[in-house]
């Protein structure tokens, strides 16, 4: 839903803003002179403070309602702009930075969790990757005003999005699935009606088929007890291993520090500004997640999370040689857009995908509160030790690591990760439902299904 687009510009600015914030404020005539310790807790608190607006997400998504939670989470992520914007201290910024950072969280969980509710499973990858591109858009659009603004000013204009998204808000109903769960059944009608396009028998079986599914349910004190279930815990394994193997593939780490990673790659000798190039990495993150969204409607998620991971690993190797062996061309930009372009085009989106379509519906608040919590941590620790990362391992050690790391959520993706495209959300519960955890397992267990079942014709 657009509404949901426009919110996640501001978490996308949010995420963007170190690389365009630190580099004035290191700068000596700085009226808030930062060095490279305290530059690694602005860039990081964010995603530090995250965890805390998953967690009460998974919890106001489930008691007040998916669209209640966006509303609140556009009105904190304006208080944190603001607080940054009008920052005379690094205690005034990084609360700031921290507001934000629990405001992504809240975000994030709801709109995910919303857009896979009220979208048909055809327009659902869409739907879900869609938040992503607006991320991207908003990486991009930060870089933008940080190259030509004072970042005081950046960070007044990023307030825009989030007071967009709370208008846009009044006009979506809530959605159907939480309306159904709370005994709301003829708004819950309505409401599927406006998402289904008036298409009202369509909607009517859909709302059927809902209540019945839910009708055995006992939803007081039901969603900690649950998650510890076999088919609530296995897509939360999935999921968790899953976002941090992508963390360590080098996804945000070139989001928060790309002009800082760019000067360390030695291209000071190609006569362009490091800004430049990092604006130009943020368009083609922004370019790849449109992509991205129609390779999701033409490509099974399984495909897309491969081909993405394998491309990823294979620009990171190649950057880790060419740095090490000193090469300054412009062959090293264009290596990066690459790997960059790799990792957006599935690595980046499908964290979002996955909270939206593989947690069961009973328990989709707080599992994907509880995913995308761990997730922020290992995001935010990854971020902290940068500094750290990048004295001992230098970049060409670092952009080794994001290959290794590539490769092994490749692999993850092989073994585990379940094809959800054109399944229905409850066909995707029903079917975590089964022993393995294994993808290649339970394909295997299909075919002998199969061969039992003709030999039993003949």
């Amino acid at each position: 839903m657009l509404a949901v687009v426009v919110s996640a510009t501001s978490s996308g600015m949010a995420m963007g803003y170190p690389a365009v914030l630190l580099p004035q404020l290191k700068s000596n005539d700085s009226i808030l002179y930062t060095d490279e310790e305290m530059g690694s807790w602005i860039a990081s608190i964010v995603t530090g403070s995250m965890p805390i607006g998953s967690l009460i997400s998974g919890f106001m998504i489930d008691k007040i309602g998916r669209r209640v939670t966006m509303h609140i989470q556009c009105g904190v992520v304006i208080l944190g702009w603001l607080l940054a914007g009008v920052a005379q201290n690094h205690a005034t910024m990084l609360t700031g930075r921290f507001v934000s950072g629990v405001a992504s969280g809240l975000g994030m969980v709801a709109g995910q969790v919303y857009n896979a509710e009220v979208s048909s499973p055809k327009a659902r990858g869409i739907l879900s990757s869609a938040p992503f591109v607006s991320y991207a858009v908003g990486i991009l659009l930060v870089y933008a005003l940080g190259a030509v603004c004072d970042w005081r000013l950046v960070a007044g204009l990023s307030t825009i999005p989030p007071f967009i998204a709370i208008a846009m808000l009044f006009f979506y109903p809530e959605s159907h699935v939480w309306l159904i769960r709370k005994g709301k059944i003829e708004k819950a009608r309505a409401a599927c009606v406006w998402f289904r396009a008036s298409k009202t028998e369509k909607a009517g079986k859909e709302v059927e088929d809902l209540i019945a599914r839910f009708s055995n349910e006992k939803l007081e004190n039901y969603s900690w007890r649950c998650i510890f279930e076999p088919y609530c815990l296995k897509p939360l394994i999935i999921s968790i291993i899953f976002n941090l193997l992508q963390t360590l593939s080098g996804v945000y780490v070139v989001v928060f520090y790309a002009a800082d990673i760019i000067a360390e790659m030695g291209t000071q000798q190609l006569e362009v500004s490091e800004m430049l190039i990092a604006v130009l990495t943020a368009l083609i993150r922004m370019i790849f997640s449109f992509v991205s969204c129609v390779l999701l409607h033409y490509m099974t998620r399984r495909r897309l999370g491969l081909l993405s991971a394998v491309t990823t690993s294979l620009f990171s190797f190649i950057l880790g040689i060419c740095v090490y062996l000193g090469v300054s061309s412009y062959f090293m930009p264009i290596c990066l857009f690459l790997y960059v372009a790799a990792n957006t085009v599935g690595l980046l989106v499908l964290p979002g995908v996955m909270i939206g379509e593989l947690f069961p519906a009973r328990i989709r608040g707080v599992a994907g509160g509880l995913s995308y919590t761990l997730f922020s941590i290992s995001i935010f620790g990854v971020a902290k030790i940068y500094p750290f990362l990048k004295r001992t391992l230098r970049i060409y050690g670092l952009f080794s690591l994001f290959g290794v790391s590539s490769l092994l959520l490749c692999l993850w993706i092989y073994l585990t990760l379940p094809e959800t495209k054109n399944k229905t959300l409850h066909e995707v519960e029903d079917y975590f439902m089964e022993e393995s955890i294994l993808w290649t397992n339970r394909k295997q267990r299909d075919r002998r299904r199969c061969d039992n079942a003709d030999a039993l014709m003949k």
